[in-house]
């Protein structure tokens, strides 16, 4: 098996629309550059690559034309092309080619196009002899569930530290770092790294790649001759917030705008914390046996939420939220940002459709699958699928190939808070993906 690596940048212009939050903001300067990295794989006869975007996200449509444009530079089928995005909340808002509003949006759109294609090229011409290995470790008090049972019955996503009103978490996060380590002849080994919580803990209108970014810098320059990538695991209903944080962790962050605390130092400990596992690991990983590469995708079809018995007062905070005049709501903070976004997708679905399609997608590598869901996967959902996969190694990765949706759990919708009353998806959703990424696993195992 050969693999190659490559990079290219990709900050925006200074000025460019950030995505991450229902409040314009634009960069007005750099933390640190952006990059997609590329990872090629060849067996002699299929190839492969996977890229990792320091992006928010990118929808199905445009993973599709992104796609389609690497298939026909590196003679690749489109399912072998397998893209990721790191969900970093100080990257640029991509629009599509024709959402754009600027020439600057424009033209970064079709550079951004250009980079993705040729950082797959590059790795593709960078291929030498591998061997892989694999290890878990853990990233201990840096991810923590964001949805709450308050004492008075309700259900908060992020109701700010030190809330005397919390009663308890719905759930528990996964702490577990994994490793793939591929050594090359002659050249940089390359370690991908998977870990899954909100990059989001920054803030501010200062380009950053976040946590993922960071961990990449830490430990290629921990290890000198080692190229990384991050690719992020699922992470629907957990983030960085500690509800009950130490002084220490107060020190390193300032309460946001929506009553999150957030800062750089922050981001810093939570990759120093990462970083910290993947070294740990890394000398002790056990070596896979690879031989043939594989790619499947599978089409599931997840009901949609309409709730058009609530249209008035949708239509009426919608209204209030675009004439900027959301003081006259009875809400502060997470839960103002929940009822605007609930009213948007109430609205947004009021005539349909009756259903959404979404493409899976699965890489294999001997008995190592990448396994791709097109949005934001509850961590419930993520575990359940790694427990059954017939793989010995399951990379799981969200905003994968599309990043059209949260994907709750059927107990949420129940419960209530920010991702379930969001969801364009209807309850019982989580068992159409958990069945249906099943199924195509084993359907590309057995091949």
């Amino acid at each position: 098996m050969k693999t190659g690596f490559a990079k290219k940048c990709i900050t925006p212009p200074m000025g460019f629309p950030i995505r991450g939050y229902y409040k314009p903001r634009f960069a007005k300067g750099i933390l640190e550059d952006l990059y997609v990295r590329a990872l090629a794989f060849c067996d002699g006869e299929n190839s492969a690559v996977i890229l990792s975007a320091e992006i928010s996200l990118l929808t199905t449509k445009q993973c599709d034309e992104f796609r389609k444009v690497i298939s026909d530079f590196c003679g690749l089928p489109v399912e072998a092309v397998f893209i990721t995005c790191s969900h970093t909340h100080t990257g640029p808002y991509v629009k599509s080619a024709e959402q754009t509003e600027t020439d600057i949006e424009r033209l970064y759109y079709e550079k951004l196009k250009i980079s993705f294609r040729d950082a797959a090229f590059l790795a593709l011409g960078d291929l030498k002899e591998s061997k892989f290995y694999a290890s878990e470790g853990k990233a201990k008090n840096i991810s923590f569930i964001r949805r709450f049972r308050m004492k008075d019955g309700s259900v908060q996503t992020n109701p700010g530290v030190l809330n005397q009103d919390i009663d308890y978490p719905l759930g528990e996060p996964n702490e577990t770092v994994k490793l793939l380590k591929i050594t090359r002849e002659n050249t940089e080994d390359i370690f991908l790294i998977n870990f899954g919580t909100h990059p989001d803990t920054i803030g501010g209108e200062l380009i950053s790649p976040d946590y993922p970014g960071y961990v990449c810098n830490i430990v290629e320059n921990a290890l000198p001759g080692v190229k990384c990538m991050f690719l992020l695991g699922a992470q629907g209903d957990v983030n960085h917030i500690n509800v009950n944080p130490t002084k220490g962790e107060q020190a390193i962050t300032k309460i946001d705008f929506d009553n999150v605390p957030r800062g750089i130092k922050q981001s810093m400990h939570m990759a120093r914390v990462i970083a910290g596992s993947v070294l740990s690991i890394c000398t002790t990983a056990e070596e896979l046996a690879v031989d043939k590469i594989m790619f499947l995708s599978k089409e599931i079809v997840i009901p949609s939420y309409q709730e058009n018995d609530k249209i008035v007062e949708a239509q009426k905070i919608e209204g209030l939220y675009k004439n900027g005049k959301t003081d006259e709501l009875p809400y502060k903070g997470m839960e103002l940002t929940t009822k605007i976004a609930e009213a948007m997708r109430i609205i947004t679905l009021q005539n349909g459709p009756e259903s959404y399609t979404f493409n899976l997608s699965a890489v294999r590598i001997g008995n190592i699958v990448f396994a791709g869901i097109p949005g934001e996967p509850f961590v419930e959902i993520g575990d359940r699928i790694c427990e059954n996969s017939p793989f010995e190694t399951t990379i799981l990765c969200c905003l994968a190939n599309g990043g059209d949706s949260y994907f709750p759990t059927s107990k949420a919708y129940l419960e209530g808070g920010y991702e379930a009353k969001t969801s364009r998806l209807a309850p019982g959703g989580d068992k159409i993906l958990v069945n249906g990424m099943l199924e195509l696993l084993n359907e590309v195992k057995s091949i």
